[in-house]
């Protein structure tokens, strides 16, 4: 939209920590990383209206309102796999660090049932994020840090945190 000189430093490194995860990818997984990443929300804007319910809206919003939300909502979800990855990594173990079997300080275990332990557990091997990635990056997300923290939960009155990027 408007030239700007200045740059985004949290996109940046986003970026750069993808092209760096490219790097050790094969072709059938770089294909896959490609695809995904021309995903938006604008491209299916008739599914996108519907999950935000437009049509039980007094006031319809505009083509550029809906550009704006789809922008918005892309960058979010952006934020929240950038987060989960981050999430991931600290969870995994590193050779050599004799404290790496421990989980990450930061990371909180909500669910003490099997199902949970499975999904992030030593049995999950996978490479995908799992749903306890994401549960932690949203936690971090919302975490909000300083002398006034425990007075700053305005958004969270009904126990849902406010994403937004």
């Amino acid at each position: 939209m408007f030239e700007d000189d200045e740059i985004d430093e949290v996109k940046q490194e986003r970026m750069e920590r993808a092209e760096r995860q490219t790097r050790i990818m094969d072709s059938a997984q770089y294909a896959e990383f490609c695809e995904s990443r021309q995903l938006s929300f604008s491209k299916k804007a008739s599914k996108f209206r519907d999950w935000l319910d437009c049509s039980s809206m007094e006031i319809k919003p505009n083509v550029v309102a809906m550009e704006i939300l789809a922008y918005l909502a892309y960058e979010t979800v952006a934020q929240l796999v950038d987060l989960a990855l981050l999430v991931r990594q600290d969870m995994v173990t590193k050779a050599g660090d004799p404290f790496s079997h421990a989980i990450s300080a930061t990371f909180i275990q909500y669910h003490n049932s099997a199902e949970s332990t499975a999904a992030c557990g030593v049995e999950a091997h996978s490479d995908a994020i799992q749903p306890c990635h994401i549960r932690e990056a949203i936690r971090r997300y919302s975490h909000k840090i300083g002398p006034l923290s425990p007075f700053t939960n305005a958004y969270r009155r009904n126990g849902m945190a406010f994403l937004a990027c």
